[in-house]
């Protein structure tokens, strides 16, 4: 994980550098992708401290944005303490006693993934052709956080049990809404350097009255490529 970060931090510095006249990264009317690496402001079960993935957006003529996303947050391995008597989720695959089997082997795990879709609004501030002319968008949307359990769930009830134990109780999957706002240097550049910051609302029902409240926070590093195809 340290290690994309540091590939995605240098790609946006080195994005940075130069730029290329009339096509504007997120800022252009068309398709672009977006490869980035997402920091949880409030570690949890569900995504940990990072998460990598990317979008896939679409700029209409009068800004308008639409866009799609999955995040890989992580694995986590499980192993029968037997000195516990119960299933435990290791703190990372070191610490599995797992004999001389391998990591792709070993049955007992769960990974975690995100997948979201948005739909928000981009422009561009600065003198066309500056160099410190910079592209600002906006996005609301939702998100769905899975747990996805290995197939051994379907054999060991109690590794299933261990392995469903999360912060949204027995669902494998929470559903939240979002808020995302964020800018990508330099604007007119074909590859562009992205940051953003996106605020997770999970909704809440308590004695029949609904309220939302902020689940997490996660800041996004990443480099956007427009691929053009807007009319």
């Amino acid at each position: 994980m340290k290690n994309s970060i540091a590939v995605i931090v240098t790609v946006v510095i080195l994005s940075a550098i130069g730029t290329v006249e009339d096509v504007h990264a997120q800022t252009a009317d068309g398709l672009y992708i977006n490869g980035s690496v997402a920091l949880a402001m409030q570690p949890d079960d569900l995504i940990g401290g990072a998460a990598v993935g990317g979008q896939v957006g679409f700029r209409f003529p009068g800004s308008l944005l639409l866009v799609g996303e999955y995040l890989y947050a992580g694995t986590d391995y499980y192993y029968y303490d037997s000195s516990q008597g119960e299933w435990t989720m290791a703190a990372g695959w070191s610490d599995v006693p797992s004999g001389s089997s391998s990591r792709d082997d070993w049955l007992f795990y769960r990974s975690r993934h995100i997948v979201g879709a948005a739909i928000g609004a981009s422009g561009r501030v600065g003198q066309p052709g500056s160099p410190y002319r910079i592209g600002l968008f906006g996005t609301a949307g939702f998100m769905l956080s899975i747990v996805d359990i290995s197939d051994a769930e379907d054999y060991y009830p109690e590794f299933a049990e261990a392995a469903q134990s999360s912060s949204i109780g027995d669902s494998q999957v929470l559903f939240t809404t979002t808020l995302r706002g964020g800018l990508v240097y330099p604007a007119e550049s074909t590859f562009a350097g992205q940051l953003a910051y996106l605020v997770q609302l999970e909704r809440s029902d308590d004695f029949g009255e609904e309220h939302y409240f902020r689940r997490n926070s996660l800041l996004y590093l990443g480099v956007t490529l427009h691929l053009g195809g807007g009319q």
